[in-house]
């Protein structure tokens, strides 16, 4: 058999294209360097080859073998622990639309508000399944245009089309669809991830670039008036980890202990002077400082015209209030005349109505998918799988934790949200999306090649592969 009947006979058993490709090129290069031994043990050219290939073994049973092993897989055991999540936080909207007053809170339609979130939870799951489905090594030579189309799409549409609702700035609506900029903006992340990847080994010039491709996002919010000082450090901070990750990695060749410690000034640079500016600001932005501040014990606690000091007292009072175990009628009153109960402060809705203990566990299984899906990452052979994954870990967990710290009052009040649980639909589809993505990158864990490849064409209009 020829080694070109060989090869057809054996890609034939393959069924994801992209693995017959990497098989093939593989198979094709062991026959080759096999003959080229025979070659120089005296044989000839053909009787090498034709050698080389009976020594493979049957095409049909050997490219059956390489089916199984190079195919698209799913991680089971992750994606039932997601959907137990999410049948988890169907069940929490259930029990708050159940348990609380929806009259007690001002232009509160609760009734809807389960119903809103069983929307956001479907629409998820499908955006989940499709990002699954999609190919993550896209970013692959793309992630600095995708990733500079995707800022300047969103700050387009925030600069022209967006609005407030209840406070929160930076909302789009298409149609009778209105969706959050913010929850669109945490996308970038695996983004930033590509674009890490793609500057390997660009040393100092390199780093350049990764600063200008950190501030973008920053610069979005600048130019579109919808600068938030918490979310804009929260993008900030998951960049920064994200970078030390590869340079930890040495992508870069250049000195480690440089870079983190240029990062490292810079970030707490940024924090205090973001700090200092909001404080010296009137209004709810100093209000939530000052009320931050006192928690430990620094200066007095201030009431704005928003209220933020008694939406941190409503909270701390229901978390006082809430039994180990089950239902506290009190801290139920207190959480009903707490704004947000649904959304940003859930796990305060959570304490009253079912404990101190299932706050406990809503906790526990937020921080072990964010570990699980960096752990997923972390395993994967592909450098961009590895990096891409890490993003998306890295930012359900820093969501979950800020939106933690800040229900408990350790970080100043502003709006967050508790990923998947909350009945924000914006958030819990780019949830979703992260999670699915996660599961792209482990889908082809044994298919995407760990190298840039990129085809050209000679005079002779043969394709070259290099």
């Amino acid at each position: 058999m020829s080694l070109e009947e060989y090869m057809g006979e054996l890609k034939g058993q393959i069924r994801d294209k992209n693995a017959r490709i990497l098989v093939s090129d593989e198979i094709y290069a062991h026959i080759e360097e096999q003959a080229d031994s025979y070659q120089k043990d005296g044989m000839d050219r053909e009787e090498a080859l034709s050698k080389a290939v009976e020594e493979m073994g049957d095409p049909v049973s050997v490219g059956a073998d390489l089916d199984r092993i190079h195919r698209p897989h799913m991680e089971w055991r992750y994606l039932i622990f997601i959907l137990f999540i999410s049948v988890l936080s169907i069940l929490v909207q259930y029990l708050i639309t159940k348990n609380i007053d929806s009259e007690s809170v001002t232009g509160s339609i609760l009734g809807d508000l389960s119903r809103r979130h069983l929307v956001g939870i479907m629409a998820g799951i499908i955006a989940m399944l499709l990002v699954y489905r999609a190919d993550y090594t896209i970013l692959i030579g793309r992630s600095r245009l995708i990733g500079g189309i995707f800022i300047v799409i969103v700050t387009i549409l925030t600069a022209t089309l967006g609005y407030r609702i209840n406070g929160m700035s930076g909302w789009v609506s298409i149609g009778s669809v209105s969706f959050s900029m913010r929850a669109l903006m945490l996308l970038y992340l695996p983004l930033f991830a590509g674009i890490l990847y793609e500057l390997r080994g660009g040393g100092r010039w390199g780093i350049a670039q990764i600063i200008f491709w950190m501030i973008l996002p920053a610069l979005s919010t600048f130019i579109t008036g919808d600068l938030s000082a918490p979310f804009t450090l929260l993008i900030l901070l998951s960049e920064t980890i994200l970078v030390f990750i590869a340079v930890h990695k040495d992508w870069y060749g250049i000195n480690r202990k440089i870079v983190y410690g240029g990062f490292e000034t810079v970030f707490a640079l940024m924090i205090t002077a973001g700090a200092v500016f909001i404080y010296r600001l009137n209004g709810y932005q100093s209000a939530r400082i000052a009320n931050w501040l006192a928690h430990f014990g620094i200066g007095n606690r201030i009431t704005d015209d928003n209220g933020i000091n008694y939406v941190n007292a409503q909270l701390g009072k229901a978390f006082a209030s809430s039994a180990i175990i089950g239902k506290s009628e009190e801290a139920v009153d207190i959480m009903s005349n707490t704004p947000g109960f649904g959304s940003d402060y859930v796990v305060g809705s959570v304490a009253a109505i079912c404990g101190l203990l299932a706050v406990a566990a809503i906790i526990i299984c937020m921080l072990a998918l964010a570990i699980y899906m960096v752990r997923i990452s972390v395993s994967q052979k592909n450098r961009l799988g590895f990096i891409v994954g890490c993003a998306c870990g890295i930012t359900i967990a820093i969501q979950s934790i800020s939106n933690i710290l800040i229900v408990f009052g350790l970080l100043p009040m502003t709006s967050s949200v508790l990923p998947i649980f909350t009945s924000r639909i914006s958030f819990c589809i780019v949830d979703y999306m992260l999670i699915g993505l996660v599961l792209s990158i482990y889908r082809y864990k044994d298919i995407r090649r760990d190298r840039f490849q990129q085809t050209i064409r000679n005079e002779g209009n043969r394709e070259l592969v290099v």
